[in-house]
């Protein structure tokens, strides 16, 4: 009778311990270990979290306050191997922000982490008030599971891509599209200006077809052993044009640059290039 009593004490203080006491590791609740803002655009911010088991995370993802306000703006992420980051889109420029994560377990609890600031970069005044970042494009186009993040799968799956430079200043980690066979980036309309000044088409060697025509376009970077066979590059800004690298290209454009003096070709390079017949075509040894 003793035996039982003194089990039941037992039982009793080990429930009430439990209903005092912070919850232990075991209830299921993992920790947030790190939040931190990886880059920031002009309308947006990557934002990252680290946590100690994401196997224990059913949802995630931050909220963004403008700061000074309450007002929570929420942006959903999936955790994958203990972290998860999500692109924080549709954020003023020159704006400064405060982000904290979230974790739930999916059985009624869940935590915060402490809040952080970022600054979004500044609008360059030369710019239109329309014009969005890349980033924001790429997600809007190809997150097709909408959690924010452009997943490596996500990026490998894009063959073909338009970009409308009239509003997108500027093209950045092209080279994520690794199976990238086609891309046009030019003014929605012949008649709007395009905002892009540079191309790096470097790290996308298996791109076949470009038309990058009536931009403003002061340079561009082609790959090595370039897969090119189609080029459309007229109406561009170009001094000095490398080519030198397109040994399968058939055609290129040229047709508009009225500023291109010099083109560099590979010795022995066979390429139709039409326009830009006043310029000067040097072949390297």
């Amino acid at each position: 009778m003793k035996q039982r009593i003194l089990i039941v004490c037992i039982v009793s203080f080990l429930l009430a311990s439990c209903g005092q006491e912070p919850l232990p590791p075991e209830t299921g609740m993992p920790e947030i270990l790190e939040t931190y803002v990886e880059s920031v655009t002009i309308d947006g911010a990557m934002l990252m979290a680290t946590v100690s088991d994401g196997s224990l995370v059913e949802q995630c993802g931050f909220c963004v306050y403008q700061a000074g306000t309450s007002q929570c703006l929420t942006y959903n992420a999936v955790c994958k191997d203990n972290s998860f980051s999500v692109f924080a889109n549709g954020l003023r420029p020159d704006t400064g922000y405060e982000f904290e994560a979230y974790i739930d377990n999916g059985n009624g609890l869940s935590i915060k982490s402490e809040r952080h600031p970022f600054v979004t970069l500044e609008a360059d005044p030369a710019l239109p008030s329309y014009a969005y970042s890349f980033e924001t494009f790429v997600l809007r186009e190809f997150d097709t599971d909408n959690d924010g993040v452009l997943s490596t799968e996500e990026a490998l799956a894009v063959r073909s891509m338009t970009v409308s430079t009239d509003s997108i200043p500027s093209i950045t980690q092209l080279e994520r599209f690794q199976n990238l066979d086609t891309l046009i980036c030019r003014p929605h309309r012949m008649t709007y200006k395009s905002l892009l000044k540079e191309l790096d088409l470097s790290g996308n060697p298996g791109i076949r077809y470009l038309n990058a025509v009536r931009n403003d376009m002061e340079t561009i970077s082609f790959p090595q052993n370039s897969e090119l066979r189609y080029v459309n590059i007229g109406f561009n800004n170009y001094v000095t044009l490398d080519l030198s690298t397109l040994l399968r290209t058939e055609y290129v454009n040229l047709t508009g640059c009225h500023r291109l003096e010099t083109i560099y070709l590979a010795k022995g390079q066979q390429i139709e290039i039409t326009g830009a017949s006043d310029a000067t075509i040097i072949y390297y040894d």
